[in-house]
């Protein structure tokens, strides 16, 4: 959408250019040629008009692609700074800002907030097993299957560290969380992953807890990964919801 926005601010401002070049030519003529030509300054004046008009045009088209090339660097470096390059989901710092964005605001509209943690189970013996290649396609396939799961426009998803994924789902209590991590967790384990003539599948550990006003994402982080830490232990590829705000475990 941004893009989209840029790219028409872009074509506007080129043809606003394109006018100024033009009346600019017409009105510094219609000023210097009587003095120049003061019997006939009528030839020269469209004589400009003619070359004005045809010149702006392409020397607005080319601002224009010079302007759109600008924006295309521009937005590489956003991607650069705020994505993983591995996933295309957000980084860790990003959502870091995200969140703090996010709270402020539910903050100011007393909706709910919460956050899932997802795990990847057994993630170092597949790396052992297949090679750390299979394993970085495993992890680009889950970002996608998180991606086409999510709320669009509500949720956000990042690659929290090398096996683990976070999503904030905004205006989401711990009940409805636990759904949309029952939800992730079952399209998760539904995947089969093509590499090197093998079918990998893969399931994962999530985490739900809900936001607090008093705390940040890191103490957030916290009492979710006692969560995470429950889960493993009882078997992984569960789905566990911090105790103080919902029922304490949910076993898929």
């Amino acid at each position: 959408m941004l893009r989209t926005k840029s790219q028409l601010h872009t074509f506007v401002y080129a043809l606003l250019v394109s006018i100024v070049l033009i009346c600019s030519t017409i009105h510094l003529s219609a000023q210097v040629v009587p003095k120049l030509q003061p019997n006939d300054p009528a030839n020269l004046i469209y004589i400009s008009v003619i070359v004005s008009g045809v010149l702006a045009p392409p020397a607005s088209f080319m601002l224009a692609v010079y302007s759109n090339k600008l924006l295309q660097v521009q937005q590489q470096l956003n991607d650069l700074a705020t994505t993983d390059p591995l996933t295309g989901l957000l980084n860790r710092r990003s959502f870091e800002e995200f969140f703090s964005r996010e709270c402020a605001r539910c903050a100011r509209t007393g909706q709910k907030a919460s956050i899932l943690l997802i795990s990847l189970d057994s993630f170092e013996a597949l790396n052992s097993k297949y090679g750390h290649n299979a394993g970085d396609v495993v992890l680009r396939n889950v970002a996608e299957c998180l991606r086409t799961t999510m709320r669009y426009g509500t949720d956000e998803g990042a690659r929290w560290s090398g096996k683990q994924f976070a999503v904030a789902l905004t205006g989401t209590g711990a009940t409805a969380a636990t759904r949309a991590a029952t939800r992730f967790r079952q399209r998760i384990e539904g995947l089969v992953i093509s590499y090197a003539n093998k079918d990998i599948t893969v399931t994962a550990s999530i985490a739900v807890v809900e936001c607090r006003s008093d705390e940040d994402l890191k103490d957030t982080m916290k009492r979710a990964k006692l969560c995470l830490r429950q889960a493993k232990t009882h078997g992984k590829n569960k789905v566990i919801t911090y105790p103080e705000d919902s029922q304490t475990a949910e076993a898929a």
